[in-house]
């Protein structure tokens, strides 16, 4: 089994930032760096975070949050001109349940977005594309998952790089949980392993015939999936 360690970025500000390059495949070789970013929310971002994340060479920035989200958080990266606002849920929808429930029901109410997500990482100008939501780790998760899969990631590695949002995010949950009055949601009182992540991906093979076949429904062309692979392999 081939050894992954992450690779962290330090964008003063965020805590849960790492390129994507370095990752094994299944075939062998890995992922390539400088292409793909996951991170929580830019607004947490000080100034000089904005300075590291422009000093990366972003060529597209996918905000996958809902609008309401976006009205009380903004993005710090939102001048920048490859940002593009795709949020994979409607507006005001409920996030209810277990995880693994979470993450299911929004991949199946939801092909379309998804697949116009995944487009924005094919089809995106040469350079690094960051993906984030608010924590950088379920919608985020689901993407990078996606678009990994679809470039034929070792999906234990996958997993791995899944649960290390957890460790990344310790300092800032540990710090909410001490506010007066915070209680978080009992479904989701204990972070979520890297099971979750699997099952979503098994949901799709069970349900949808897979990842490709998933987001092939949903609108992602041929000329897509080659691209992402493409992109992501090299």
């Amino acid at each position: 089994m081939t050894l992954y360690t992450p690779l962290h970025l330090d964008w003063p500000g965020c805590l849960n930032v790492r390129d994507l390059g370095g990752l094994p495949l299944t075939g062998g070789g890995t992922v390539r760096e400088r292409v793909l970013v996951r991170s929580e929310s830019p607004s947490y971002l000080t100034d000089d975070g904005v300075t590291a994340a422009g000093a990366y060479g972003l060529s597209r920035i996918i905000d996958l949050r809902r609008p309401e989200e976006l009205e009380e958080w903004p993005s710090r990266l939102a001048d920048l001109p490859g940002y593009l606002h795709l949020p994979v849920q409607g507006a005001d929808e409920p996030e209810e349940g277990p995880w693994v429930h979470l993450y299911q029901g929004l991949l199946d109410r939801h092909p379309e977005l998804f697949a116009r997500a995944l487009a924005a990482v094919a089809d995106a100008p040469e350079g690094p594309v960051l993906v984030h939501c608010a924590a950088g780790k379920d919608r985020t998760g689901l993407v990078v998952a996606l678009a990994l899969s679809l470039a034929g990631a070792d999906v234990d590695a996958l997993a791995d790089d899944y649960e290390v949002t957890n460790e990344r995010l310790a300092p800032r949950y540990a710090g909410r949980a001490a506010e007066p009055g915070y209680e978080p949601p009992a479904a989701r009182r204990v972070p979520p392993t890297r099971q979750v992540i699997l099952g979503a991906l098994e949901h799709l093979d069970s349900r949808h015939g897979g990842v490709e076949a998933y987001l092939t429904a949903g609108g992602l062309t041929p000329g897509h999936v080659r691209a992402l692979r493409d992109r992501l392999v090299g």
